[in-house]
């Protein structure tokens, strides 16, 4: 189970994310707080794995704590969810080590990715890597983002759906596509639609002399990335 910590000023807000982490599995909020002075207190107390912190909390700042905790070596993980959005706020985020970074008002499905990506990459401290393991964790590209499945898609079909796209590399219709990746034509379109949501495919429509418009679909540049993402 991983520990959590929230420290957010808004009482209605934090409500609302402790709902959202009841909801996911393998998460456990083991204290929140509303300023950062009983905030760091508590980290220090009960030293929790992830932290979920706000930026704009009454008349300080989010970031001091942040900054805080890496000075004294504080040993925890930190996702920012703020409505700050400027680059300064963003870069200083990144430059102390937050490992995501949740712009508010957010979806229940954003906030479950931020979790469900920190589990997925969540190290074992008492693991020892190789110089061949260290690689694919700091420069492993597509494995960064973590893909719900909705209810009917399977990664296997997903993968060999995909796959078909990425090798043509060129416009199909779903009948054209269908037929290259020997699946129906109504289960094509639930896998059509999923890759259309998460922006690994375009469309295009082609109009013609005579009957109706053909809509046709190609891999984005970032599709191959998919086949290297995390999955739930």
């Amino acid at each position: 189970m991983i520990k959590v910590a929230m420290i957010e000023d808004d009482v209605d807000v934090s409500r609302f994310h402790r709902l959202f982490l009841n909801k996911i599995d393998g998460f456990e909020l083991i204290f929140d707080t509303h300023t950062l002075e009983d905030g760091l207190k508590k980290l220090k107390q009960h030293q929790p794995d992830l932290l979920l912190l706000d930026v704009y909390i009454g008349t300080t700042n989010g970031l001091d704590l942040l900054k805080k905790i890496r000075a004294e070596g504080i040993d925890l993980d930190v996702i920012l969810i703020t409505s700050a959005n400027d680059a300064k706020t963003v870069q200083t985020g990144h430059r102390f080590g937050v490992v995501d970074y949740l712009i508010k008002p957010f979806s229940f499905k954003r906030f479950q990715k931020a979790l469900n990506r920190y589990r997925l990459n969540k190290l074992d401290k008492s693991e020892v890597f190789s110089q061949q393991e260290v690689d694919r964790l700091f420069h492993k590209g597509g494995q960064n983002k973590v893909y719900t499945l909705p209810k009917g898609i399977t990664k296997e079909t997903a993968f060999r759906i995909m796959q078909c796209l990425i090798e043509i590399d060129d416009w199909l219709t779903a009948t054209e596509l269908a037929e290259k990746c020997s699946i129906s034509h109504v289960s094509l379109r639930k896998y059509l639609r999923f890759f259309e949501e998460e922006k690994l495919i375009e469309t295009q429509l082609i109009y013609q002399v005579l009957g109706r418009p053909l809509q046709k679909y190609k891999a984005t540049i970032d599709a191959p990335l998919f086949l290297e993402a995390g999955f739930i």
